[in-house]
């Protein structure tokens, strides 16, 4: 655990601190984790879209951050679930901008208050009784995010695009006009919704993908990602088992080492006369050849996730199919 390793290298270097300790710790640890691809680093989730919503209508103004709906719309708005709150969603006044949903008042239930991220710039011909639309567009990668292996449409039975940029979309459909089932997950920046505001985003600071072409029906996706573990913050946070604290000690002592090389007055008033740079080099060599073990210890582990990945997406894209629960058939292609 985290206090073991801390303590391991205060011995190991009597001048150091344990703050820099756990410091150099995290380091190494991050170092690891960046050397390949970990079978703990390997997650399996998903997430649905909504029907798009349209009903009734809004009243919006140049400059402002809160859109509000009639009775039609505030009813729809209110008997959505909680995971497809508005607040997981986009709106959009008749087709302009799209501003991602921050925080909702629902203290009438007649006129539902939306604040929306950034105030309101469309020009409109008028701004009350004005049509919408409502939908869930930007998606959050989980926390860690690193990257995606894949993202499959488990309805239409494909496999969604991860690779095309948002700038070749904005090519061809710069006002995202074009609606169907989805297709491309596409990368659009750290979540900053909210930022600053007393209603901040629940993913902030994540990763954000947008949906192309934008989706108005019920979907249900699975994905497979590698993630990265957090830093390790209490005393008692553990390792993974593919890790051993050995292997993060060794690098973190390379930089330990480093420290008391330039520190020498300090470390000679501890009573140390070390060869620090041969230490660092050792260590740094143990540190390599431990690694290497371990990685190749996990190897079985990664094909073995990647073998069961392709199991569960195999035909996409796109095979022949038929769903008796949704009632979609496809002729594939």
């Amino acid at each position: 655990m985290l206090l073991d390793m801390i303590s391991e290298m205060t011995d190991l270097v009597p001048a150091m601190s344990r703050i820099r300790a756990r410091k150099l710790v995290n380091r190494s640890w991050k170092i690891a984790q960046d050397s390949m691809m970990w079978s703990f680093q390997l997650l399996q989730g998903g997430f649905s879209t909504p029907n798009i919503s349209t009903a009734g209508s809004i009243t919006c103004a140049l400059g402002s951050n809160q859109i509000i709906g009639d009775a039609a719309a505030s009813a729809q708005w209110l008997a959505l679930p909680f995971y497809w709150s508005p607040t997981t969603q986009q709106i959009r006044a008749q087709g302009y901008s799209i501003y991602s949903i921050i925080a909702m008042d629902t203290t009438n239930p007649n006129a539902v208050v939306l604040t929306i991220d950034r105030n309101f710039i469309d020009p409109l011909p008028f701004f009350s009784g004005v049509g919408y639309q409502m939908y869930g567009a930007y998606i959050p990668a989980p926390k860690g995010f690193k990257r995606w292996l894949t993202v499959a449409d488990m309805f239409d039975q494909w496999t969604m695009d991860i690779w095309t940029s948002r700038r070749t979309e904005d090519l061809l459909d710069p006002a995202r006009q074009i609606a169907s089932n989805p297709w491309a997950m596409m990368p659009l920046g750290a979540d900053r919704r909210g930022a600053g505001t007393a209603t901040p985003s629940a993913t902030l600071g994540q990763q954000l993908y947008e949906m192309y072409p934008y989706p108005t029906t019920e979907i249900a996706y699975q994905w497979y990602a590698v993630v990265e573990w957090p830093y390790l913050m209490q005393n008692s946070d553990q390792l993974p088992p593919q890790i051993d604290e050995e292997v993060i000690v060794e690098k973190a002592l390379t930089w330990a080492y480093r420290d008391a090389e330039s520190r020498k007055d300090v470390m000679a008033a501890k009573g140390s006369g070390a060869n620090y740079l041969a230490l660092k080099k050792d260590t740094d060599a143990s540190f390599l050849a431990r690694l290497k073990t371990l990685r190749l210890l996990d190897r079985d582990a990664v094909d073995s996730y990647m073998i069961d990945m392709r199991a569960a997406t195999r035909g996409f894209p796109m095979a022949p199919f038929y769903n008796s629960q949704t009632m979609r058939t496809g002729m594939g292609w």
